[in-house]
């Protein structure tokens, strides 16, 4: 399935918007304004044509049926994804006072490494760094914000990987595009009628059977936190995932808090110290208020002080205000 089977249910200058690769993230707020993403930069986008709820119901439903999912009064949130990548993400009445809110999240390009580097996104000595860690088996985390690239910069740093491992990659939703031959992709899904909930956790449990050489955790949400820090420290190396924080350092005490969610009869100064020994190193992206995307951190995980109760870490790049 494609935008092509749901497209003509929008409205014509939202098909457009819709199909503008200059636009990574289209935003309906209900009737009441549309507005994008523009390499980087939030704006908005006039519509001559007022979106009505009727409208934006019938595209929504479209979109839910085609998927095998449904929106109603009593299921007033969707969070699905098209096989072209496009991720949808839609909450409805009566939680949506002014009609239907709809976001839409596209990968219209995946960037390498190479290219990452020459937009002064990425320094290269980080892009060599991270890359020598990841080829000696070294576990890692990718954090920052919503839309500050993580996982664009986790896709070009995938690409580095040698291409005769086995790869398990589980998301939730999936929108990845890993271009190894032996990646099995799995994506965890909610539970809707007729179909019972596959947790991330579920998933991880089941990638230990399938023989990888890597596990990829696209983003880590909840308590499947814990599963990942075990199957880290039982011998399963080169394991890359990301992780909402605002800062390098805050990424591994999210990470801590996400592990003991799952298990919070566990003391927690030995969750942290686990969390040190699974962790070698930490990115931090951010988007700044020009709308540039940048590694702003790394750092590596060098153990955890039990008398301090502190993650012991080594600043391995910190970028100025200024400049990357």
């Amino acid at each position: 399935m494609s935008w092509d089977l749901v497209l003509g249910f929008f409205p014509e200058e939202v098909q457009r918007l819709i199909l503008d690769t200059t636009i990574s993230d289209l935003m309906i707020n209900g009737t009441t304004g549309v507005f994008a993403d523009r390499n980087g930069v939030l704006e908005q986008i006039p519509i001559s044509c007022a979106l009505t709820t009727d409208t934006l119901l019938a595209a929504t439903l479209q979109i839910a049926r085609k998927l095998g999912q449904n929106l109603s009064d009593q299921n007033p949130v969707l969070n699905t994804r098209l096989p072209d990548g496009s991720r949808v993400a839609v909450v409805g009445p009566p939680a949506s006072i002014n009609g239907i809110t709809m976001t839409i999240r596209k990968f219209n390009h995946w960037y390498t490494s190479d290219q990452l580097i020459a937009s002064g996104s990425l320094p290269v000595s980080v892009r060599d760094f991270v890359i020598q860690m990841m080829l000696e088996k070294k576990n890692g985390i990718i954090s920052g914000g919503t839309g500050s690239g993580k996982t664009t910069l986790m896709k070009a740093l995938l690409d580095h990987i040698p291409q005769q491992e086995r790869l398990i990659v589980i998301e939730q939703p999936a929108e990845l595009k890993v271009a190894h031959s032996n990646a099995v992709r799995w994506e965890a899904v909610e539970a809707i009628p007729g179909q019972v909930a596959i947790t991330p956790s579920q998933l991880l449990a089941a990638a230990l059977r399938h023989r990888p050489d890597r596990i990829i955790m696209g983003e880590i949400r909840d308590e499947c936190g814990y599963d990942l820090l075990q199957a880290m420290n039982t011998g399963h190396g080169g394991t890359l995932s990301t992780i909402h924080a605002k800062s390098a350092w805050d990424a591994l005490n999210r990470l801590s808090d996400l592990a003991l969610s799952a298990r919070p009869n566990l003391n927690h100064a030995f969750v942290r110290s686990e969390t040190a020994e699974a962790i070698d190193f930490v990115l931090y992206c951010e988007r700044d208020h020009t709308g540039r995307r940048r590694v702003r951190e790394l750092i590596a995980v060098t153990g955890y002080a039990h008398s301090e109760q502190s993650f012991e870490t080594e600043d391995i790049y910190r970028a100025s205000s200024a400049t990357v």
